[in-house]
């Protein structure tokens, strides 16, 4: 997670930071001009013969051209719309395409405006993204078989978006993966308190607004949270506390063992409880 970078600029630097959406969300300094869908296919060994792997672009309300890739399934039982954490571009993460193919389930990726594949626009923006995600629904619910659930599976930064999303339109069900609780937690985790001694650190209004177990509190639909047992970034207590705001009549915490920040869907404990959820809004 970029905040990381912050955090050492704010230790050597000795003076005071103010993290904003520019310099708190990941952007690629050029943005790449395509997929390499062949290489991804080639990596993926996971039932391999069920699924294929086809590119996309969804264009913003204001202009942008966001771009991304579909795996269908031809046993699907659900739809998955996909937002990953920051700086997660496909590029460079696919290989969770190979976790996502164990399960029986379509899936919709898209890079976020300046990373990846996706275009990039001077300003970055909190409403920027939130109507990103939206697009990327509404793309999804055209684009994916209309007769199968829609999930929407959010990782790190992405759970925000996921859970918004799931405020704004009619899903399924919701799984939110290494979840941010606020952004204002978030830094406090990350930034000791000792550093307050030599230097001060502030969040933009526009981030300390971004407040997920608020968001959580208006969801009803089925919720799985899943959480690595030694994260460090985003800690238990965090997936806890959501769970606990959580109104959702099903829901469930899936703490996974020997696991860290983000990588959950490396362990087979995370695919089971995954296609338990799978069954259950089926």
């Amino acid at each position: 997670m970029k905040i990381w970078i912050i955090t050492l600029a704010f230790f050597l630097s000795g003076c005071a930071i103010n993290i904003t959406p520019d310099n708190f969300i990941y952007q690629d300094d050029e943005v790449e001009k395509r997929l390499d869908l062949a290489h991804i296919k080639s990596k993926m060994h996971n039932d391999s013969a069920l699924t294929t792997l086809s590119e996309l672009s969804v264009t913003t309300i204001d202009g942008v051209v966001l771009k991304g890739l579909k795996l269908s399934h031809k046993e699907a039982l659900t739809n998955i719309v996909f937002f990953g954490g920051s700086g997660m571009k496909i590029s460079t993460s696919f290989g969770i395409l190979d976790k996502f193919s164990q399960l029986p389930a379509n899936v919709i990726w898209v890079d976020y405006r300046g990373a990846g594949v996706s275009e990039k626009k001077s300003e970055l923006t909190i409403e920027n993204l939130r109507s990103d995600a939206l697009a990327v629904f509404d793309y999804s619910s055209k684009h994916l078989p209309e007769n199968l659930p829609t999930v929407i599976h959010g990782i790190s930064m992405g759970s925000v978006l996921a859970s918004y999303v799931a405020t704004e339109r009619p899903i399924d069900g919701l799984i939110l993966d290494s979840a941010v609780s606020s952004v204002t937690e978030l830094v406090d985790n990350l930034v000791p308190a000792w550093s307050t001694l030599f230097s001060t650190v502030s969040v933009s209004p526009e981030l300390a607004k971004v407040d997920n177990s608020q968001l959580i509190k208006n969801y009803k639909s089925p919720l799985l949270i899943i959480v690595a047992e030694d994260d460090s970034i985003t800690p238990v207590t965090f997936s806890q506390n959501l769970y606990a705001a959580a109104q959702s009549p099903m829901k469930t915490l899936a703490i996974i063992q020997d696991s860290d920040h983000g990588k959950p869907m490396k362990k087979t404990q995370t695919i089971e409880a995954y296609k338990v959820f799978i069954n259950q809004i089926n």
